[in-house]
């Protein structure tokens, strides 16, 4: 393997004898100007196809960091379905530094969808768990659950994971064609980027594992049910178009207790999109 520029004392980029570049780690490994031939017993550690714009942040973030992130990566790699990027040991390493600063500092994060994420991504929530223990393992810094959450974040989040899996791919398809049944109904658009939408979006998914998983919520309030079909009836009127399109779609259908959640969500969106309720 050839070293063709160093990024500090330890990490360097290389030339495989394949003619790929690759992000190379190993102590000592970039004392020497190169170009220049080095042992792969010297190489720790190899990253390929890093996107460019993360190694610059490579010198900003402490190695003992790298390295937790790089063991944090190598733990999701068995917990999850789908190829992480490379990328992400960069991206979580950065999180990372950031997050233990926050706590020498004092500073809580606040985040209000810790609940949603513990339940809708059980798995990711797992890696970021084991991600809090091993940073305190590591650097005697203890990081609230809501980090446990951020950090599983980055393993939900589409750029931290290869060609997402088919599951996610058709999730995504399934809250795209339930928001344009919304924004055909009442006649308005609906921004994806708003952080309501994205509690919406984070109701349907969590709502398509429990019909797969055949728990579907049933028979806690009917009463209440009713009350709220009287007291939205238009917003009644969308959920029913929903649901007999996530019957097609799906192959099963919702109880009335998820209309009623599934009411719940869409006119808090609608209340917050300013939504005209048309007659129909």
């Amino acid at each position: 393997m050839k070293i063709i520029k160093n990024i500090n004392n330890n990490v360097s980029i290389c030339i495989t004898s394949s003619g790929i570049e690759v992000i190379a780690f190993g102590k000592g490994i970039g004392f020497k100007k190169p170009p220049y031939e080095i042992e792969l017993s010297r190489i720790e550690r190899t990253f390929y196809d890093v996107d460019e714009m993360y190694i610059p942040m490579i010198n900003d973030i402490p190695e003992h960091i790298l390295d937790i992130s790089a063991q944090i990566v190598d733990y999701a790699k068995n917990i999850l379905d789908c190829p992480i990027s490379a990328n992400m040991v960069f991206i979580l390493a950065d999180h990372i530094n950031f997050a233990i600063k926050r706590a020498r500092d004092n500073i809580q994060v606040q985040l209000p969808i810790l609940y949603d994420i513990e339940h809708l991504f059980e798995k990711e929530m797992k890696i970021g768990k084991h991600a809090l223990h091993l940073i305190y393992k590591k650097s005697k810094v203890y990081l609230p659950k809501e980090e446990a959450a951020c950090i599983a974040l980055h393993f939900i989040n589409k750029d931290g994971v290869k060609g997402n899996n088919p599951a996610k791919r058709q999730d995504e398809q399934i809250i795209e064609e339930i928001t344009k049944i919304i924004e055909k109904f009442f006649d308005t658009s609906i921004d994806r980027e708003e952080f309501n939408y994205s509690r919406f979006a984070m109701h349907i998914r969590y709502l398509i594992r429990r019909g797969e998983n055949n728990e579907l919520i049933k028979n806690e309030n009917p009463d209440l049910y009713e009350s709220l079909s009287q007291s939205l009836p238009e917003i009644r009127n969308c959920i029913i178009q929903i649901s007999e399109y996530l019957k097609k779609a799906l192959g099963y259908e919702l109880t009335d207790e998820e209309h009623m959640y599934l009411m719940l969500h869409t006119n808090r969106l609608c209340g917050r999109e300013d939504c005209t309720m048309p007659k129909h």
